[in-house]
């Protein structure tokens, strides 16, 4: 059996034995999840693979034995998704998706794995939080399977926001620090109608929203 809890505690709904749940920590809510279908999930991929290849950076307690199986299994199925997702050390400035991942220490080898996940996008100097969730279940391959769909999801819920967000931050950063005329990012550039624009320009056209 598997179990996901979210920020506050709840009542699993009626019949729920043998079905995972997901609690999604943001909205600060409790959102029920079934378990995705492989089709589901496939789906999920196909459109997170619309924003091209994502870069991800991981970070988990080395010391802790059932942290690093859980982390290592999930690396491993992030990379099996090589047109979604690239893998790279936390030493890139950029890594795109910075996923946190832990869990208890299990007393003896037959106690369940109960841990948690964190989803950011990290774009520049920035972070912002995605998603997350905990989980608990017999091995650390089936947390890892929880893992990974439920950050496909937080993806393609997601992506987008962060991704324009970050861009339109960059942009006025920018603007309102420099003098002189900024290069416009290329997926801002329908919408402001230029590849150069300046502080004064940006404001007549009422700026962007996010």
């Amino acid at each position: 059996m598997h179990q996901a809890f979210g920020a506050s505690p709840a009542s699993p709904p009626s019949g729920a034995s043998g079905r995972r749940h997901r609690s999604i920590l943001w909205p600060m809510k409790i959102a029920r999840w079934t378990p995705l279908h492989p089709a589901v999930l496939a789906l999920l991929f196909i459109s997170a693979s619309a924003w091209g290849q994502i870069k991800v950076s991981t970070v988990t307690e080395e010391n802790t034995s059932s942290s690093k199986a859980v982390m290592t299994d999930l690396r491993s199925k992030i990379a099996s998704h090589p047109k979604q997702f690239t893998l790279v050390t936390n030493k890139d400035s950029d890594p795109g998706l910075l996923v946190t991942a832990d869990c208890m220490p299990q007393k003896q080898k037959s106690d369940s794995f109960v841990c948690f996940y964190t989803s950011h996008y990290a774009g520049g100097t920035s972070k912002t939080f995605m998603g997350g969730g905990i989980y608990v279940a017999a091995t650390a391959d089936e947390v890892a399977d929880d893992f990974l769909a439920s950050i496909a999801q937080d993806v393609v819920e997601r992506w987008n926001e962060m991704v324009r967000s970050n861009t339109i931050e960059s942009l006025e950063a920018c603007l309102f620090l420099t003098q002189s005329s900024c290069k416009v990012p290329g997926q801002l550039e329908p919408e402001l109608k230029t590849k150069i624009i300046n502080l004064s320009q940006y404001l007549q056209r009422g700026g962007l929203k996010k």
